[in-house]
């Protein structure tokens, strides 16, 4: 009866799988295919073995690009998890809090090239709405200086701008986690003395701890693979101060041509990616154990 109910579920599957290995598989393995080449997109692609990832160890523009990349995941998860987390706390205990958590959600309807067009626009130095706000409560030296002009501060720009975009949809995440806590479990720590902070720690953390590290990596994955906002806000500018893997990537493939050299970019951060991942998932695999 098992074979039989197998072998009728194949016919119903096949077409699914044909078209995911279509348009998932098959570009997928063409990219490590051309990640070998020299192709140009136009010519026959011409076999050039390991050249392009020898020429990627030595590329000092890559390797900035790699730290670029790095400081956006890692000042993302910094302001990103705390503020959805908070979001999700305090929006529990407020009456209407669903009504707030609307709010807070409602920058995910906008597409991601709005939000940053808009963001780019609100930065203005000569008319945006954050310079003009500064200039009325007398921060005129502060309201002069371009935030996305500035390597010192574009990154963090863009880093607030996809944070704001997409913190609502961690904020469900995190609200929906704390509603499975018991209710009971902390009335029980609050009857034994614990703080607020004590609670959280050591009642709530512990169990919503699966969630955030499943939350975490597809944060990871996320901003290793960041690419709108910047190309939208800076440009990977000023100064490549904002340029990043998925930007440099773009840059080499469609405007210099050089798709083979950009497939090997793809296949290093599809390695980079997998790596993290899956470092990060043991690691935290130890961390609830523990708990």
């Amino acid at each position: 009866m098992e074979r039989q109910k197998r072998r009728l579920v194949i016919p119903f599957l096949l077409p699914v799988l044909a078209v995911y290995g279509f348009f998932m598989l098959y570009p997928a393995f063409s990219t490590f295919y051309v990640a070998v080449t020299d192709w140009d997109g136009v010519k026959v692609p011409n076999f050039v073995g390991l050249g392009n990832f020898t020429e990627l160890a030595s590329d000092r523009l890559f390797r900035s690009t790699i730290g670029n990349t790095l400081m956006f995941t890692v000042l993302g998860a910094l302001i990103l998890f705390p503020a959805a987390l908070f979001f999700a706390a305090v929006t529990q205990k407020l009456r209407g809090g669903k009504f707030y958590r609307f709010l807070i959600l409602a920058p995910v309807a906008l597409s991601v090239t709005t939000a940053a067009l808009l963001w780019k626009f609100l930065l203005n130095p000569t008319f945006g709405f954050v310079p003009e706000a500064l200039r009325l409560v007398g921060l005129d030296g502060l309201a002069d200086f371009e935030l996305l002009g500035s390597t010192s501060t574009a990154m963090l720009m863009v880093v607030l701008a996809t944070v704001w975009h997409g913190v609502g949809i961690w904020t469900m995440l995190f609200a929906a986690a704390l509603e499975r806590v018991p209710a009971e479990l902390r009335e029980a720590a609050m009857l034994d003395g614990a703080s607020g902070w004590q609670t959280f720690r050591f009642v709530i953390w512990p169990l919503i701890w699966d969630v955030t590290r499943t939350l975490l990596i597809l944060w990871m994955i996320q901003g290793l693979q960041t690419f709108a906002f910047i190309i939208a806000m800076t440009g990977g500018g000023p100064l490549k101060s904002t340029e990043v893997i998925g930007t440099y990537l773009y840059g080499v493939a469609f405007s210099e041509g050089r798709f083979g050299y950009a497939a090997a970019i793809a296949v290093v951060l599809f390695g980079a990616i997998l790596v993290l991942t899956l470092a990060v998932n043991r690691f935290s695999r130890r961390e609830s154990e523990q708990y």
